[in-house]
């Protein structure tokens, strides 16, 4: 795993809008922002293609971890803890690793909370 003081952040505080991808994840303004720059939308189909699985915890942390053009997404309840859901993602061209936090079926980056 990338050391967590290289996960991108954008500072954002809160958000004003709110965003919905087409498999009903909402999302913050960052998250959109930092999709949109990155050319990382595909990171919004991987969560929300997992919400069937994960829709039953109030609060989840999201990673997407990239070591070189290899990327692995896992989330967890808490850093400490077991993988609830995992995806080798083979390549990727997403140059910095991000956390963010799946809070009551919102997707943001921890700078939102």
């Amino acid at each position: 795993m990338s050391d967590i003081s290289n996960y991108y952040d954008p500072n954002f505080n809160g958000t004003e809008n709110w965003w919905k991808h087409p498999y009903g994840l909402l999302y913050t303004d960052s998250v959109h922002d930092f999709a949109q720059k990155n050319g990382a939308y595909w990171t919004l189909d991987v969560v929300a293609s997992y919400l069937p699985e994960i829709k039953q915890y109030d609060f989840l942390i999201c990673f997407f971890d990239v070591e070189g053009q290899h990327c692995s997404f896992y989330c967890r309840e808490d850093t400490d803890l077991p993988d609830i859901v995992r995806q080798e993602i083979e390549y990727t061209d997403l140059a910095v690793s991000i956390k963010l936090y799946l809070i009551d079926g919102v997707l943001m980056f921890p700078s939102d909370n």
